[in-house]
């Protein structure tokens, strides 16, 4: 724990913010040299390198995930500070750099995109979530670089994080470098540096990362995770005790310089007025525009008794361990007792901006899944357009809204992609899913209001065949395949059904549920919403 008043070292560290140097290092000789992948691997299942990067993505393979609040939107925010520099040596916004990586990896080391032959991508092998499928590429790290187009020099991993983001970034600086509009650069960039050639894409790759720009360019983005020792076997802490743990704290947010640039080509709109026998000319420019993404200068948590604790920067203690080319915040805090953990606020001075997650106190039989808006809180900010989804479609505003908030616990529009064919948004819809639906169009998944709709159109065809909810809710969840192979027809009751649900559906996707479970969750939630709408 630091002994400086957070707040005195805040005064302290605006005073030098700017003037932060980027340090490099990592575990050893770091990522890079560790030479192939299965040594890679092997040493981080032996436990060496179980630390911030990796801890989120081992979860998914070996049972059930530690408690965390760093989001898809967030994470990317650890490369900030190797991002930064790779992007202002070559000239371009670093917001536009942690979009791809977003898009790409939800910036985890280890968050290969494959590409697979049935047209979906998955963050998992491809015949992993669909035995029928092959895959045709694989986009490597966190720029997703395809493995067929991109030279590798020998000496290098395709998981080096410096390796990767350096030569990830120059592609994308080289792709945008000139060009009239981004967005059409950016499909290049994504069809020539990251999708396997010949790649179809299912969706618009420059509207996902104008959506995400746009995302980050809204206000702060805040994350954290604990460095603990967890079974994935219980489900919860080994023994937490009253023992200091490592947290980690990334976050970003818009307070650099502005950038704009022209995003694609001006729409032009005449209107003929036959009053006047006169016509009018519209012209509608497409600017791409945002502000340059930067660190907290400080980062402060709040524990049960009252006293505040100061995080690290780790580019400043080097005994934070952390991947090399990732910059977080760390202080070694208590998990449980009445000295727990309780919040984190991440401030960013020089624009008197902040923002605060909680943090809940952990007991080594109780492990909730932590997200930062409220269940509830979330059903009240989205509830007039749960009722809007629910006129349009006939499916109870109720059981929308139960979905939602098992669907994407966090209440954040922008949720995803989260591996699997990149589900998304509050109701996350897979791309090929949601353009099988009446109200899809191009970009309808990135609207919340649309999205909603989309969620609730899904769940009226659903039940359409099976004649209830909770059905249409487990077909939802795992897909007519997955009832089909339970032996669940159209026809069956509930009753006779749910003991047939017996299936996880795509469980190294990080699914724990079975499909019965899964549906009763929905149903309980359904109950919970109406009781709180009733008072």
């Amino acid at each position: 724990m630091s002994q400086h008043d957070p707040i005195d070292r805040l005064e302290h560290l605006a005073q030098q913010e700017g003037q932060r140097r980027l340090v490099w290092w990592g575990l050893g000789a770091g990522l890079g040299c560790l030479g192939p992948l299965f040594v890679v691997l092997v040493a981080v299942l032996a436990g060496v390198v179980l630390l911030a990067g990796a801890g989120h993505w081992l979860s998914g393979l070996f049972g059930p995930s530690p408690p965390e609040i760093a989001t898809p939107t967030s994470r990317p925010a650890e490369w900030l500070q190797a991002a930064t520099a790779d992007a202002e040596a070559q000239g371009i916004p670093n917001t536009l750099a942690l979009a791809v990586i977003n898009q790409a990896s939800d910036g985890q080391v280890f968050g290969d995109r494959w590409y697979c032959s049935n047209g979906y991508t998955t963050g998992e092998a491809c015949h992993i979530a669909n035995a029928h499928t092959h895959h045709v590429g694989i986009g490597y790290g966190l720029m997703g670089l395809d493995g067929k187009d991109i030279p590798r020099p020998g000496n290098q991993h395709w998981h080096s994080v410096a390796w990767n983001l350096q030569e990830g970034i120059g592609q994308l600086a080289m792709a945008l470098r000139g060009q009239s509009y981004w967005a059409s650069a950016l499909q290049d960039f994504h069809a020539t540096v990251q999708a396997p050639p010949g790649w179809s894409d299912s969706e618009n790759y420059a509207q996902t990362i104008e959506g995400l720009v746009g995302r980050y360019d809204a206000g702060p983005t805040l994350g954290a995770w604990a460095l603990a020792p967890w079974s994935h076997n219980t489900g919860h802490f080994e023994d937490p005790g009253q023992t200091s743990e490592w947290v980690f704290v990334i976050g970003a947010a818009p307070t650099g310089a502005p950038f704009s640039h022209a995003w694609r080509p001006p729409t032009v709109t005449v209107t003929f007025n036959p009053k006047t026998g006169k016509s009018a000319r519209t012209v509608q420019q497409h600017i791409l525009s945002g502000h340059a993404l930067a660190l907290p200068v400080l980062v402060v948590g709040t524990l049960k008794n009252g006293h505040r604790v100061t995080f690290d920067l780790s580019t400043e203690n080097p005994n934070i361990p952390v991947w090399g080319g990732g910059t977080v915040f760390g202080a070694r805090v208590p998990l449980s007792g009445p000295n727990a953990l309780t919040a984190i606020t991440a401030y960013w001075s020089t624009h008197g901006l902040s923002d605060t997650i909680q943090w809940p106190e952990q007991s080594a039989s109780t492990v909730s899944t932590v997200a930062h808006v409220p269940p509830t809180q979330a059903v009240r900010e989205w509830w007039p357009a749960i009722q809007m989804a629910s006129q349009k479609t006939g499916t109870p505003a109720i059981w929308i809204a139960a979905e939602m908030i098992n669907e994407d616990s966090s209440g954040l529009p922008n949720a995803g992609p989260n591996g699997l064919a990149g589900a998304y948004g509050l109701m996350q819809l897979e791309p090929r899913t949601a353009q099988n639906l009446p109200g899809y169009y191009p970009g309808a998944r990135q609207n919340p209001q649309e999205n909603l709709i989309l969620g609730a159109e899904l769940l009226r065809a659903n039940y359409a065949i099976w004649h209830s909810w909770r059905l249409a809710s487990a077909a939802y969840y795992g897909g007519l395949g997955h009832m089909e192979a339970d032996g669940v027809y159209p026809g069956i009751t509930w009753a006779q059904a749910a003991p047939k649900l017996a299936t996880v559906p795509d469980p190294t996707n990080g699914n724990t549920l079975t499909m019965a479970e899964y549906a009763n969750n929905i149903a309980a939630s359904s109950q919970t919403v109406a009781a709180m709408k009733n008072k």
